[in-house]
């Protein structure tokens, strides 16, 4: 009998994967091609890092409303919609004519992209508070290796010269499909279940408290996201390689954070949440500085990997803690605003400095810099 009332739980988790697993592919389907985008548009760097932006305003915006819009739909019925929707608007990365358009339609993915974010995690939070077990950092694991098969994927479509277009509109099509097919065993809160309006749920963490995480957050994002998005421009740059081949530095990245998160939630119950979170950042720093100090690209590859690795616990780790403190979507969503306001200033000055000087000082700069702190910071107890 317990077994048996395990399994829907058990269900629920891996439909909560697929949820991750769909928002990592579809990111990781446009991102390597950055170099193709920068080209097609004829634009700097500089110019580069401020259409990114778009995204991080998106999601700064709608990460500020997302707790009560949870609160009115549910997070099953937002992770949903959201999922499909942000699918479907992935192509736009593709036809965008300009800098200003791609700017807009960032914007757009950005903000759905927002309460997609605070929705699953929201999800996988109230299943690991049934199941007792930790899971949270096994869902980004599923969020990586989404990133890392949207990676191959698109570097394959890049040396076969498949048009972007046509590439962006079959996983559009693909990862709508498989979203539909896993919302059946996505978990309902229990309040929707009865019937019942959300209670109303004050925090009581100091803001002491909560500014300390929000800088941890911060800084999980900008150690997080400069290798992610600028490992094939970095590649390209040093090493002078097409789009196919620079793609490939995002992509030993995402195994190093597929590697880590796969792993991450064993090495938590061993080792403890904090000590895991800062040594990952330990190891971040030595992966980016052995990028920016390698010889040839398969010692690129391997610093890649290694940041992915350190890297791949901060995010997860930090918005664990997040809920630990405040509790429930609203705790969540705090976090997400945050390190979502990390974006907005992580793309633009990571453009300005590479323009200013190169890529790879930039990283160091920015993601080594923040990789290095968090080492150093120490979270309070819950």
């Amino acid at each position: 009998m317990i077994h048996q009332d395990r399994r829907p739980l058990l269900a629920s988790v891996l439909a909560i994967g697929v949820m991750f697993f769909v928002n990592g592919f579809a990111f990781g389907s446009w991102v390597p091609r950055l170099p193709e985008i920068r080209e097609a548009l004829d634009i700097s760097d500089a110019a580069l890092g401020l259409t990114l932006l778009g995204a991080g305003i998106g999601g700064v915006i709608m990460s500020g409303l997302s707790s009560r819009i949870l609160e009115r739909v549910g997070s099953r019925t937002a992770v949903v919609a959201t999922s499909v929707a942000l699918s479907l608007l992935i192509p736009g990365v593709a036809v965008a004519p300009s800098a200003i358009v791609l700017f807009v339609v960032l914007v757009v993915i950005g903000a759905i992209d927002g309460l997609t974010d605070v929705a699953q995690n929201s999800q996988a939070l109230e299943v690991q508070g049934r199941i007792r077990r930790s899971i949270i950092t096994r869902m980004h694991g599923a969020w990586s290796i989404g990133t890392l098969l949207g990676g191959l994927t698109s570097s394959w479509a890049a040396r076969a010269d498949l048009s972007f277009r046509v590439h962006l509109t079959v996983v559009a099509i693909a990862l709508a499909a498989a979203t539909l097919v896993a919302r059946h065993w996505l978990l309902p809160s229990a309040r929707r279940a009865r019937g019942e309006a959300a209670p109303a749920r004050a925090s009581t963490a100091p803001r002491g408290r909560l500014a300390l995480l929000f800088g941890v957050g911060v800084l999980a994002i900008l150690a997080e996201m400069p290798p992610t998005e600028w490992a094939s421009l970095i590649m390209a740059e040093r090493f002078d390689l097409p789009t196919g081949d620079a793609s490939l530095g995002f992509v030993a990245f995402a195994v190093g954070m597929v590697v880590g998160r796969v792993g991450g939630d064993v090495l938590v119950d061993r080792a403890g949440a904090e000590a895991a979170r800062r040594g990952g950042s330990a190891l971040s720093l030595v992966g980016v500085v052995l990028v920016a100090a390698s010889p040839s690209e398969p010692v690129a590859w391997v610093g890649f990997a290694l940041a992915g690795i350190g890297a791949s616990s901060l995010f997860p780790l930090a918005i664990r803690r997040a809920s630990d403190i405040t509790g429930g979507a609203s705790g969540v969503a705090a976090f997400s605003s945050g390190t979502r306001a990390a974006m907005l200033a992580g793309s633009p000055f990571m453009g300005f400095l590479s323009e200013a000087t190169t890529r790879t000082i930039a990283l160091l700069a920015v993601a080594g810099t923040a990789a290095l702190a968090s080492a150093v910071l120490r979270l309070p107890d819950a």
